[in-house]
């Protein structure tokens, strides 16, 4: 497990595989201003078991307001779930250890033995109900990838693509050839940062090719090829990020 950052937003991501099972799925997590983006993919199991995906356990008795692609909890935040997916509830109160206690717990049902399922939540704390309700509505986020082979956000109002290679490949104008994940950002004076980690550590480099014409590197450790930033070697940073900006061509 891991991810890039740029020092105000992430991407992460985990390749899961099951102790003592034939569990796997590929995860990745966007973090934002305020909220965080969660995608899964290649959910496949083959033990005769349920599979599920908890969107949140939560000690507590506070009310639950369920629409359509959105849920709130009272005090908490909320929850979007689109694309038709049924998000699940329970709510129940438990006793252990001498004290009774009141859960409640959204999940999205994977059935028995799944063969490559996904999902795309977005987790939204701190929300009002009437905020959740909107950004349901508001058509502000873009999965332009959601596979085991790759999983990728946009956010336009942001300026903002984040991608987890998880293996060489192409989304939202982005090129990479190695595993590995990207994060860029685009500023309003005609710079952009491009972030890039190796979260395995075995990368001897990395080239990201970018879809929009790059003039120059301002900071940062990468070379400019054309429209091709090349990174040296990221595997002895241990995971960390290395962030780079450019000037864009005009």
């Amino acid at each position: 497990m891991g991810g890039a950052t740029d020092g105000t937003y992430a991407a992460v991501g985990q390749h899961l595989s099951g102790l003592g099972s034939t569990m796997e799925a590929f995860k990745s997590w966007f973090f934002l201003d305020d909220a965080v983006v969660c995608l899964g993919a290649g959910i496949s199991g083959a033990d005769g078991a349920a599979v599920e995906t908890v969107v949140d356990n939560r000690r507590t008795r506070a009310p639950l307001t369920m629409g359509t692609g959105w849920a709130h909890l009272d005090g908490h935040g909320g929850y979007l779930v689109p694309g038709g997916q049924e998000l699940r509830t329970l709510r129940e109160s438990r006793t252990g250890g001498g004290a009774r206690r009141d859960y409640v717990t959204l999940w999205l049902d994977h059935g028995v033995d799944p063969r490559s399922a996904g999902y795309v939540y977005v987790l939204l704390p701190g929300a009002s109900r009437e905020e959740t309700r909107a950004r349901a509505a508001s058509g502000w986020l873009r999965v332009p990838a959601n596979t085991s082979r790759l999983q990728a956000v946009h956010v336009p109002g942001a300026a903002l693509t984040a991608a987890a290679f998880w293996n060489a490949g192409t989304v939202g104008g982005l090129t990479a050839s190695a595993p590995c994940a990207v994060l860029v950002r685009e500023r309003p004076d005609g710079t952009a940062t491009i972030t890039v980690a190796d979260p395995r550590c075995d990368l001897g480099g990395l080239s990201v090719t970018w879809s929009r014409p790059m003039a120059e590197v301002l900071d940062g450790e990468a070379r400019l090829s054309g429209d091709t930033l090349v990174f040296g070697r990221l595997a002895d940073l241990e995971g960390a990020s290395v962030t780079v900006t450019v000037r864009m061509a005009l």
